[in-house]
This record gives structure tokens, sequence and C-alpha cells, in this order.
């Protein structure tokens, strides 16, 4: 899959920007804050539909502006398409794909396979299982129509289930069978996200090692461990059995949003045994291992998107990592650097082809 350009209206520091790319290394430089971010983020929005690094589409929406666009034409399966975003404040965001509509978020995701890596991603995989969650689902549902329609169903009936907690409890009341119809219909995705979620560790557990090996040179040995409450018991049963507590807290205590990706180096967990490079390696060796998956489930190399993850490395540690990148063909990538000509020359020593932009203030140059 190749992007071959992009159109940005009113998003983020964008009021009008249209850059064409090229088909395998794309590098955006300037100084931070100057808007080179906000592009992969169009990028990755044109894919998933959602912004990375922001929660709301509100915040992505130019200051002062009360709607966004993005378009692009990319080139899947050899065949030209066009996809368009289009969010307007206060209104449900409009996705089309070769002039089709998508009727919900779901008939768009896993069409347009992407990664991306950024700096925040060591501390986000850290700081809680909410996170590794997002990352494995993330991986899922860019391959397995059914997982996403299963996470959808699944959430909004917790969402449901934890509204209805809360409820009895201001209300100082409680409906069994109300509770019980909301819980009954949670059992059966619950059961299908857990076995997915399973295999796909497994598998990614594997890819992972390897890479990580291949990136850091060095012995440790790293793991990946699934982690949830449904490996022992069903839903049924662990419902059930924290009844009780589920009223006392007005919430669901037991569940899949409880799973969690363990990290773990040498058999100890990673934010305690690992040093600072060791856990930036284990994360980006974690996110081409995602890459590879996606591409193994659906024949197609995701878009790969690179946020400054070259900031704090030695010239020699770049060019090790980029010369991977471009040994192994990861298809088309998107890199954003402070240093241009740093990374114009590594390339140029790579002899590999690209094309090399220049950010300010939300203008966007060559420099070819």
């Amino acid at each position: 899959m190749i992007i071959q350009n992009l159109k940005l209206t009113q998003f983020r520091n964008y009021e009008h920007a249209h850059v064409a790319f090229h088909p395998k290394v794309n590098v955006l430089t300037g100084l931070n804050g100057m808007g080179k971010t906000n592009v992969l983020d169009a990028l990755y929005y044109l894919c998933l539909g959602k912004s990375y690094f922001s929660s709301g589409d509100r915040n992505v929406i130019m200051q002062d502006k009360d709607f966004f666009r993005i378009e692009c034409e990319v080139v899947r399966q050899d065949y030209p398409e066009q996809i368009v975003v289009k969010v307007q404040a206060g209104s449900k965001k409009e996705i089309i794909a070769s002039g089709k509509k998508a009727e919900t978020i779901g008939d768009h995701i896993g069409h347009y396979p992407v990664v991306i890596i950024a700096p925040d991603d060591v501390q986000y995989m850290l700081e809680g299982s909410e996170q590794r969650r997002n990352f494995l689902n993330n991986t899922i549902i860019q391959t397995d129509r059914n997982y996403l329609s299963d996470i959808l169903l699944y959430n909004a009936l917790l969402k449901r289930r934890n509204a209805l907690l809360k409820n009895f409890q201001e209300q100082n009341t409680f409906d069994s069978l109300l509770l019980e119809s909301v819980t009954t219909p949670m059992h059966a995705p619950a059961a299908r996200i857990h076995q997915r979620r399973k295999q796909e560790v497994e598998k990614l557990g594997e890819i992972f090692a390897a890479t990580y090996a291949d990136i850091a040179q060095s012995q440790e040995t790293c793991t990946l461990i699934y982690e949830s409450p449904l490996d022992n018991h069903t839903l049924d049963y662990l419902m059930e059995r924290n009844h009780e507590r589920d009223r006392y807290l007005a919430r669901t205590t037991q569940g899949i949003h409880k799973d969690d990706l363990v990290l773990q180096m040498n058999g100890f967990p990673l934010k305690n045994y690992a040093s600072q490079g060791q856990l930036k390696s284990f994360v980006l060796s974690l996110k081409i291992a995602q890459f590879k998956m996606i591409e193994k489930h659906t024949d197609t190399k995701p878009i790969l998107l690179l946020d400054d993850i070259f900031d704090k490395l030695d010239d020699l540690r770049v060019r090790r990592l980029l010369e991977m990148l471009l040994d192994h063909d990861f298809g088309q990538i998107f890199i954003t650097d402070t240093n241009s000509s740093r990374m114009k020359d590594i390339l140029d020593n790579l002899q590999t082809e690209f094309l090399l932009f220049h950010v300010s203030k939300g203008v966007i140059g060559s420099m070819d």
C-alpha cells in the first residue's frame, strides 16, 4: 500500500496543505512544534478513523475552526483509491473510501493498515494495562473484523452495565433481572475476545523475541505474557462470584476489560529491570512485531510512521535502525526528525530513494 499524496484542511495547525510523497521513504524535518507529528497523525487518522495523539476529534480541529478535512490518494493492491475524512464539530464524522461512505468506523478499519512508533510509547506501555490492551486491540482489529465487532459489543454492554450499577447505588435500589439482561450477552463476545487475544500474543511473542534480538543485538530474554481473568474461569462464573462486590463499588470488576499484556525481560517486569536503552529497544521491537503480524494476516505492508524515534540516538544507532528497516523492505515509511542533515547523509550513504521535507509553522516544503 502506497500513499501518494495528502491534503489537509484545518487539521491541527494546518489551515491548508498539499504534499506528494515518495513511495519508499519520506522524511519530515524541522523544529519541534512546527507540525511534523501532525502529518503522521493525519495519515494515522486516514487509516483508522481516529487520532493517535488525541482522545477526541474536537482536539484535532484547528483552533477557532469548526471542521477539518483530510484527503489522500492511495494505491492498494495495484489499484488507485481515494480516502476522505470529514469531521464537523457536533456532527458524525464521515469517512469515504473510493466514493463509498463507511456506515460505521468498523467498515473502514482494516482496509488501510498502519503502525506508528512515537516517543511516548515507552511510557504508555509501562503506565498501565489499558495502554497495553489498546496496543493488542489495535493489532487485531486491523486483521479481524469479527474481533472488532466483539470489542464494540462488549464495550457497549460494559458501559451499560456500569451505568446500571451506578444508578442502583445512587437510587438505593437493585433489579437483578435488569442487570442480568445486560450481563448475559457479554459472555459470548468475552470468550471469543479472550481466545483471539491468547492466540495473537502467542504468535506475536515469537516474532517479537526474534525482532528484539535483531535490534538490540544482546542476550536478554524478552517475553510477552497474556494474563486474563478468563484464563481459569468463565465470565459467567466471575460475574456471579463478584456480584456483591460490583454492587458495592458500582462498577464491573471482572472481565476481559481487565486483561493485561505483561512485558518481561529475563523473567523480571520490564519496568523494574530494563535500562532506558533497553526499554526503547523493547517497545520498538514490539511495534515492528506488530507490523509483521499485520502484514502476515493481511498480505499487505502497513504504512509505517516513525515519529522522532531517533531522538537522543547517536548516528551509528540511527544508521543501524534505518538499515534494518530498509533491508527488510518495510514498504512506505514516514519519518520525523529535527536533524535534516543527519537524515540526508545517512540515507544517501544507504543509497536508498527518499524525499526530504521541511516543516515550519504548518507549511510543508520539499528540500530536494
